[in-house]
């Protein structure tokens, strides 16, 4: 990526910061704590922008609730998986010590649905094919886990991973994505096999998984994960995919020169990726930084 490249793409997150601070998914759209924490993020990562990014910080500290969690937005009511997303970003943006210790703390106490009777689990081990008791994360409190905010958990309390009540549970929650496994390789937003039949593994969730998987645990990564995402982020295509895909592959050290290029190509003459700050911040830091 050419520096100029680089220029435009901080340019468009500069231009679409809204006024409180945060970033949107969409320009103009309300700011959300995944938009703000992946453009933060990159906006720290290149050193380019740091008044921006501290913007950024103040406005997910100050969205904090009395939990020590997040939700979606600023007003949300419930603290859920998007208390990843800004542990993610608090963390490697030298947030605040204490908001971030509340939101460990958080972390560590959510629990997913657990079942209780031994016919139910029977049940969905037989439909689902999965052990429904290994504890992931949820979105939301007390549903039950899934793929992607338990990847997403995993990589932000990494920096913790040797301290005696978080390890424990991080190594369930890399037996939970284990057992989540697709049939040939990588992952997909929950379950591996429906009624049987498998089900496909998809681009996004596979890179996050690997993320996870290449912060705590290298050794549950196999060949065919990586197999899959490279080809499941060409097959998507869509600028998600590519800049997730290839974060992940750039944290097992390999490269995917034929996605670096499509993800390339679609940057728009704004500077942007799908007028969306989202995307634009997660295409950067693939092209241009790299995951922190």
């Amino acid at each position: 990526m050419s520096m100029s490249e680089i220029a435009a793409a901080q340019a468009f997150l500069l231009r679409t910061q809204n006024s409180d601070g945060g970033w949107g998914y969409v320009v103009g759209h309300a700011s959300n704590v995944e938009a703000t924490a992946v453009a933060a993020l990159a906006l720290t990562c290149l050193a380019g922008e740091p008044a921006a990014a501290r913007r950024g910080v103040a406005w997910l500290q100050a969205a904090q609730r009395a939990d020590g969690g997040w939700g979606l937005t600023a007003d949300d009511a419930e603290s859920g998986w998007q208390t990843a997303w800004a542990l993610l970003a608090l963390v490697r943006c030298r947030g605040d010590e204490a908001v971030v210790q509340r939101g460990v703390a958080q972390l560590l106490a959510a629990q997913p649905m657990h079942f209780d009777r031994s016919e139910d689990v029977r049940w969905v081990k037989a439909v689902l094919g999965i052990n429904p008791n290994l504890r992931g994360w949820p979105w939301l409190p007390g549903q039950v886990a899934w793929v992607e905010p338990t990847a997403l958990t995993l990589l932000a309390l990494a920096p913790w991973a040797a301290a005696p009540e978080v390890s424990p549970r991080l190594a369930e929650g890399v037996g939970y994505l284990q057992d989540r496994r697709c049939n040939g390789g990588g992952w997909n937003v929950g379950n591996p096999v429906m009624f049987s039949r498998p089900l496909p593994p998809r681009a996004v969730p596979t890179a996050w998984v690997l993320l996870a998987l290449a912060a705590v645990a290298p050794q549950a990564i196999q060949d065919d994960d990586v197999r899959v995402l490279r080809s499941e982020m060409l097959a998507d295509g869509g600028a998600s995919a590519l800049a997730w895909g290839l974060l992940a592959l750039a944290a097992l050290d390999q490269e995917e020169r034929v996605a670096a290029d499509r993800l390339r190509a679609g940057q728009a003459a704004d500077g942007g990726w799908d007028t969306s700050p989202y995307h634009t911040a997660a295409a950067l830091l693939a092209l241009a930084g790299g995951w922190p």
